[in-house]
This record gives C-alpha cells, sequence and structure tokens, in this order.
C-alpha cells in the first residue's frame, strides 16, 4: 500500500482497490451468496428452529446483515463489464436459498395446518366458512392436523382465492405441508420475474430485484414457514405488470387486483386507486370479478364476518402505531382506549384511501407510489403485524422514489424480534420498542430528505414509444396514438 493510499478516506480507497481490480465486488458478492446458502443451510436443517429461539434470531440477523451487505454495498459497486455476470448470480443464489429451506419441517408457525384443514374441508364439498374446525359434525376429519391447530374455534378467515389454492394444494399433496410450501416458492419466485418487468418498465436495473430476492423475510416466511401472503403479492404485482403492458385493455389488471383482494383484503383498499386510474370499464370488470369470484364468500358471508370479528378482537400481535396510539390513550381513557384505537385506526385508513384518489394518476410511478403508501399507511395501524405481512410493503423498496426504502428493508429484518415472544412464552415490553423505534426514525428522515415527486409532464406521463396528442391531461388509461416507425418497448 503506497503512502497516499494509506492516509487516504475508506471510500476513496475502496474505489481505488475496486477501480484497478472490477471483478472484486462480483467476487465479494459471490461469496456473500455462498455464506448466505449456508445459512440458509443451516437453518433448513434444524428440526426445532425456535427451541432455543437465540440460535434462530442470531441466524436470521446474520443472514440480514449480509443481505444489506450484499444489496447495498457490494451491488452498487460493480463494474458495468461485471454485471452481465450479476443478475444470474441473483437470481440463482435466490432460488438456491429457498431451496434450501422449502423441505425443512414448518416450524416457525401453524398457520400452514390451517391452510391444510381448510384444503381439507373443500375437496370434502365442505364450505370452510360453515363450520369451525372443533364443530361436532368434523370431528371426523380430525387428526393429527387438527391437533398441532391453532384459532379451532374460529370460522376460517381465509378469502376465497386462498381457499381455491388450499383446495387444489390438497389434492395435489394431501395432508403434506411441504407440499404447500413448494407452491408458494413457485409463487415467489413469480414475484421476482413480475419485479423484473416493472424494473425494466421504470428503466432501472434488473439487478436491483435483489432487495427482495435475498431478502430474509420472503425466504424465511414463505418457504421456510409456508404462508400464503405470497399469492396475494403475487397478483398485486401481476395487476400492475398487466396495468402497464395493456393500458386500454383493463379487463385482466381488474381482474388480476380482484384475485390480490380476494387472497388478502388488504388489496381491496387499492381499488378506489386503480379505478381512478383506469376510469369506468375497470369498474364494471372488478365488481364482476368480486361478484362471481367471491361467491363462495358472499354466499356464507355472515359466518365469515363472524369468524373475523372473532379474531380482530382476540389476535393482536406485533401492532405498529395502533400499539403506540392505545399505549398513549390507556391512562386517560381506562376502559375506552381499545375502541377509540379501532376508530382511529378506521379513520386513518380511510383518510390515505382517499387520499390516494385525490387527484388523477398521471404515470406509471405514481400508481406505485401511491399503492405502496396506502399499503404501508394500512399496515402500520392495523392491530397485528405478523412478520410476513411485511411482504406486502417490501416488494415495493426497489420500486418507489430516487433509493431503496431503506426504512422498508430495516422493518423486515427488526419483524424478526416479534420471535422474542418464544424465550418465556410471554410479550416483552422491549420488542416493539426495538422493532419500531428505529423504523419510524428513518422513515422520517427518508420522508424530509426525499424531495416530494414534482407533477409529470404529459410526455413523461406516457407509455413509451408513444406521442401526445394534445388534449387534456394524459390518464393511466388512456392510450395515445403511437408515433409513425416508433417500437413498442415492453
Amino acid at each position: 500500500m503506497t503512502d497516499e493510499t494509506r492516509h487516504a478516506p475508506k471510500d476513496q480507497v475502496a474505489s481505488t482497490l475496486f477501480g484497478r481490480y472490477p471483478a472484486l465486488p462480483l467476487f465479494w458478492l459471490a461469496l456473500t451468496a455462498a455464506d448466505l446458502a449456508a445459512l440458509y443451510v443451516f437453518l433448513g436443517r434444524l428440526l426445532y428452529p425456535l427451541s432455543p429461539v437465540w440460535v434462530y434470531l442470531l441466524t436470521y440477523g446474520a443472514a440480514f446483515g449480509l443481505y444489506v451487505l450484499a444489496a447495498g454495498v457490494l451491488l452498487p459497486r460493480l463494474s458495468r463489464a461485471s454485471s452481465r455476470s450479476t443478475l444470474p448470480l441473483i437470481l440463482g443464489g435466490a432460488a438456491l436459498f429457498r431451496l434450501a429451506v422449502v423441505f425443512a419441517p414448518p416450524r416457525l408457525s401453524t398457520d400452514i395446518l390451517l391452510y391444510v384443514w381448510d384444503g381439507r374441508l373443500v375437496m370434502h364439498g365442505i364450505n370452510p366458512y360453515h363450520w369451525a374446525p372443533n364443530a361436532y359434525p368434523l370431528r371426523f376429519l380430525r387428526d393429527a392436523v387438527w391437533n398441532g391447530m391453532e384459532y379451532k374455534a374460529y370460522q376460517s378467515i381465509y378469502m376465497p382465492i386462498s381457499q381455491g389454492i388450499f383446495g387444489a394444494a390438497y389434492a395435489c399433496f394431501g395432508s403434506n405441508p411441504v407440499g404447500y410450501k413448494i407452491l408458494y416458492t413457485l409463487f415467489d419466485l413469480g414475484v421476482i420475474w413480475l419485479l423484473m418487468l416493472i424494473l425494466r418498465r421504470l428503466g432501472r436495473p434488473l439487478t436491483q430485484v435483489i432487495w427482495y430476492a435475498w431478502c430474509p423475510l420472503p425466504i424465511t416466511e414463505v418457504a421456510m414457514a409456508g404462508h400464503q401472503d405470497i399469492v396475494g403479492v403475487f397478483f398485486l404485482l401481476a395487476a400492475l405488470v398487466l396495468a402497464m403492458r395493456s393500458p386500454r385493455r383493463v379487463g385482466w389488471p381488474a381482474l388480476a387486483l380482484v384475485a390480490a383482494a380476494l387472497t388478502k383484503g388488504f388489496a381491496l383498499l387499492l381499488l378506489p386507486l386503480f379505478a381512478r386510474a383506469h376510469g369506468r370499464t375497470f369498474v364494471a370488470w372488478a365488481v364482476a370479478g368480486l361478484v362471481y369470484l367471491g361467491m363462495p364468500l358472499w354466499v356464507f358471508l355472515p359466518y365469515f364476518l363472524h369468524g373475523m370479528h372473532q379474531y380482530l378482537q382476540n389476535v393482536h400481535v406485533n401492532a405498529g402505531l395502533y400499539f403506540w396510539v392505545n399505549l398513549g390513550l390507556t391512562p386517560l381513557t381506562h376502559r375506552w382506549h381499545y375502541t377509540i384505537t379501532e376508530k382511529l385506526s378506521d379513520a386513518a385508513i380511510l383518510a390515505v384511501v382517499l387520499w390516494s384518489v385525490r387527484r388523477p394518476v398521471l404515470s406509471y410511478p405514481d400508481l406505485l407510489r401511491r399503492t405502496s403508501v396506502v399499503l404501508t399507511v394500512t399496515l402500520l395501524v392495523i392491530p397485528t403485524l405478523f412478520p410476513w405481512y411485511l411482504l406486502w410493503m417490501v416488494i415495493f423498496v426497489p420500486l418507489v422514489g430516487t433509493r431503496p426504502r431503506y426504512s422498508f428493508v430495516l422493518l423486515s429484518g427488526l419483524s424478526a424480534l416479534v420471535y422474542t415472544y418464544y424465550i418465556a412464552q410471554r410479550a416483552y415490553w422491549w420488542t416493539p420498542v426495538a422493532e419500531y423505534v428505529p423504523f419510524f426514525l428513518l422513515l422520517a428522515w427518508e420522508a424530509w430528505s426525499e424531495k416530494p415527486p414534482s407533477r409529470p409532464t404529459p410526455a413523461e406521463a406516457a407509455p413509451a414509444g408513444m406521442q401526445i396528442i394534445p388534449g387534456p391531461a394524459l390518464h393511466l388509461g388512456d392510450v395515445p396514438t403511437p408515433a409513425a416507425g416508433a417500437r413498442k418497448k415492453i
């Protein structure tokens, strides 16, 4: 090392070193992938990953640190010459990490047993909304799956698209939870593919998909634990991709968004926004899709609402703003703090939905930004925020803003602290402090430091390769006439 290099700042030394050896960041990225693969193989071989829980937390923390190193430090330093090899490495690593844990027993959660039970009812011709699992008429179906389930006294709260997938998975895999996990992992890989399509449309490097593909959250909560939220995330991204590629054909985007909403109710809040962007035809398709695809739910709606009421009243886990507001109101209102907090939560959700439709959607990035805001606010004010719910936020890390959403990345790592419950089978007061205080501080800094998006000109709002027809402001559902000789870009 020369005297100049010895006394230079660390960033300058790193830049000089990587400039002399352009393949060095790629080598370190590959080494990081190997380390991550070793960690996930270790997790996949644990018969009881939460006993003791510190083993899981340390392994998850190490994986999260390597993920941030790869996506936030090494990837930006890659040269153009080595970038051609980067995307195959990212995609290969994403598949390998999921393969390492997909065959492990689903010990992080018992939710997958509820999926198996509901799938069994579907295949027996029984509507899962009619009977709770502990109902006497269903006693002939009880077995080891039933014994391991939680929430036996609640009617199913899973939406019709989820029920259809449960039934299909049961027809293919029976009571084997690993088969369900394989199916959901395929949806997860499909999410990576859809993210790449959106990144290409935005003109961003496809390698930015690493922010989702290598994130420990989907790897542990989908491939390892087998949570079904990934199906709704897949259909939401499918709706965004279809809206991007065929602005005039709004039927398929409408049906895809309805499928997302009938997988997880969060997506229902996006229907007004998409209707604002695409007009009355979208509304007609969405209503038809809701009526037809949701028929199993509408027929037994009182039973479903009863089960949902039971769940919302009794399951309050890892809440964000809901927890802090309720905590602040407790000494002031005593008996009414939960009721007031619920009303404030409902008001916040209504307010963000109204905010999302206050102006016409003038560009595709604007649609992505509003979608992420609606989902983020909703997740932060509901009474239960399990780690896998954050999948709906993590997908927007590489898509929204001028830089990755580091606050979402941080929360995806800190959310694993919810498993500290298993240290002594109780919630600790410091867990929400350690999880949410750093997140909200970083989120506030991002909101303060990032310049608000300017109103796009009609030329910026138009699809690539199109010319603008003079007239009123361009809406997302309007497609101008292609310019002569222009090539359509996808």
